[in-house]
């Protein structure tokens, strides 16, 4: 057992502190950042905190319907009335506002209203003026009417079962087990590198024999298997440590309200570890057999896609997936190994699957994923000594006959 610590432990460190891994793992979290930051910075641009004014020459605006419900944003921008329309024009010329609305005599009948600007005005806003239309027809009703109807609508769509609901606001909570069949993805096309060529390494610079001769090959397989997934969890936890931070600062700081929302459901995320864990182990032992049939690096990279492309295969069918979310094709995708991760992950986004599914689909890919590791020894055992040779499938599956 000892020796299949070492292994693991060994293949982990070689991994986590080459220089291109860190890039990598600093990298997606660095660029996230960057295209959020610009995102804030593109909308900061579209406001402007520059007073708005407005003639109200069908008197429909009451100057403090403002305070019907209190006004929580912190860019609130100074609104000013004029008497006429050539007095706004002149403030407008002199830089005093940023634009003013012309609301003319007849809006009752023709609910027209006109923006002037010379420089369009920033969305903040506008948004505050309108606001300020509707609190202002609405003067006449109480404050929590004039609140609800300011804020919108907020459409909640719930099953018939109540077990599930989807509304506006908690959109994201909603999606979540589908993100995790996605990071999953994500994780299996960033790992397939490092598993593919596990054992190639060793094999091009000869240090196979030694290997051999201290340690069995079941120890050497399931200790690189275990670094490889320690490494992919490495990843994994900077990822959601980000996420989480990113989520925290957006909600606290920025005020984003499906941010607020945003909360975990402890029991989705254990039913996405039962069936993501032995997936990935599954997975990365048949990446490792088959990495260990080849001969070079190169051609280990270049047969990555006979397991990814397997995998993507849901999100090919995932339109009919969603919207028949329990239909024999879906039921099939979810007990079928390859595609069980990713098809699960995205039923469970949009309906409740029956626990007998993923009972079944977990135990088979328990069984799958101790039958990968089993035919990643064979591989290793049968072909280690094979330089420059492939090692064929009827040699890895079937026995080996004597002549």
């Amino acid at each position: 057992m000892s020796k299949f610590w070492q292994v693991a432990r060994y293949e982990y460190r070689k991994h986590v502190f080459k220089r291109s891994f860190l890039l990598v793992l600093f990298s997606v979290p660095a660029m996230l950042a960057l295209m959020i930051g610009m995102g804030f910075l593109i909308t900061s641009l579209e406001d402007n905190d520059d007073p708005l004014g407005y003639v109200d020459q069908a008197g429909v605006l009451v100057e403090d319907a403002g305070a019907l419900p209190p006004d929580e944003t912190e860019d609130w921008v100074p609104l000013i009335s004029y008497p006429d329309e050539e007095q706004a024009r002149a403030a407008l010329d002199a830089g005093q506002i940023q634009a003013y609305y012309l609301i003319p005599v007849d809006y009752q009948e023709s609910l027209r209203v006109e923006l002037v600007y010379n420089q369009e005005p920033g969305e903040n806003a506008t948004a505050q003026f309108w606001d300020l239309m509707q609190l202002s027809l609405l003067t006449d009703q109480p404050s929590q009417i004039a609140r609800r109807v300011v804020e919108g609508s907020d459409m909640i769509a719930r099953s018939v079962d109540g077990s599930r609901q989807l509304s506006e606001n908690d959109w994201i909570n909603t999606l979540l087990p589908f993100l995790t069949g996605l990071a999953f993805l994500v994780l299996i096309f960033m790992s397939s590198g490092y598993l593919m060529q596990a054992l190639v390494e060793e094999k091009e610079n000869r240090t196979i024999e030694i290997l051999v001769t201290s340690t069995s090959p079941g120890t050497l397989i399931g200790g690189k298997v275990l670094g490889i997934v320690g490494v992919t969890l490495t990843q994994l936890l900077a990822w959601v440590a980000f996420v989480v931070l990113a989520v925290w600062v957006g909600g606290t700081y920025f005020e984003i309200t499906w941010l607020q929302n945003v909360h975990l459901d402890g029991n989705t995320m254990a039913l996405m570890a039962m069936v993501l864990a032995p997936a990935y182990i599954f997975v990365a032992a048949l990446m490792i057999a088959v990495g260990t049939t080849v001969s070079d690096a190169q051609e280990a990279q270049q047969m990555t896609g006979l397991f990814t492309l397997p995998i993507m295969m849901p999100y090919w069918l995932a339109a009919a997936i969603i919207q028949s979310p329990n239909s024999p094709l879906a039921v099939g995708l979810s007990l079928f190994p390859i595609t069980a991760p990713a098809t699960l992950t995205m039923r469970t986004a949009f309906t409740q699957v029956p626990m007998w599914q993923i009972g079944t689909s977990v135990a088979l890919l328990t069984i799958f994923a101790l039958g990968a590791l089993w035919l990643a020894g064979r591989a290793f055992r049968l072909g280690m000594l094979r330089y420059g040779k492939r090692l064929r499938l009827s040699e890895l599956i079937g026995r080996t006959r004597k002549r």
